[in-house]
């Protein structure tokens, strides 16, 4: 009697160690993922997505509707209180880099941005008059990669400031950032100004 009344227990015991190791597992943030409903990652933006009017590095217009991509995400973690989305362009500035999109505040209830979104968020400042500005490549030159990052923060919506710089984001979620993904575009332009469809 006593020697099943052990066993039991040890069967209810390892039965608990069983639930909370699966519960921990959902909650991981290696599993909050990103992608985007326009393209795979690793995939080609469309002219849509590029910048609309003139580049301010040289004498082309930049060929675009400027439509920001749709993009979407799952599995963040259960304390997410906010999500935020920045797009950067590694490759702008010689290699510096270059900021295209900073949008935060968002519900922790949504899955994702819709294609051309203008609301749902706070606008960060991108130089730009603020919002969302695609890629402005250079016909003919090297193709440029995009990565859209989104974060899964701690922050409910309205802690932040309005209009923060990339910069002043970042040091804003330090401590705050429960999980992060990413998904990965390219731009290019042929030289007659057309949006390729292959990276050459």
């Amino acid at each position: 009697m006593i020697g099943s009344r052990l066993g039991l227990a040890v069967l209810l015991a390892f039965a608990t160690v069983l639930a909370a190791s699966g519960a921990g597992a959902v909650d991981h943030p290696d599993l909050f993922r990103a992608w985007s409903p326009d393209f795979p990652d690793n995939g080609i933006l469309s002219s849509d997505n590029a910048s609309g009017g003139t580049s301010p590095r040289g004498p082309w217009t930049c060929g675009g509707k400027n439509i920001a991509p749709a993009i979407a995400w799952s599995g963040a973690p259960s304390d997410t209180k906010s999500f935020a989305v920045i797009m950067d362009d590694p490759d702008a500035a010689s290699g510096r880099g270059g900021n295209h999109w900073i949008v935060y505040d968002i519900a922790a209830s949504a899955s994702g941005i819709a294609r051309g979104a203008k609301e749902g968020f706070a606008p960060g400042d991108t130089g730009r008059d603020g919002g969302y500005h695609g890629p402005c490549a250079e016909p003919g030159a090297k193709a440029h990669h995009f990565l859209f990052y989104v974060y899964a923060l701690d922050l409910a919506p309205g802690v932040l400031p309005r209009n923060l710089t990339k910069a002043e984001f970042m040091t804003r979620i330090q401590g705050h950032n429960t999980a992060e993904a990413s998904v990965a575009a390219v731009y290019q332009r042929a030289p007659d100004g057309a949006a390729l469809s292959k990276v050459e």
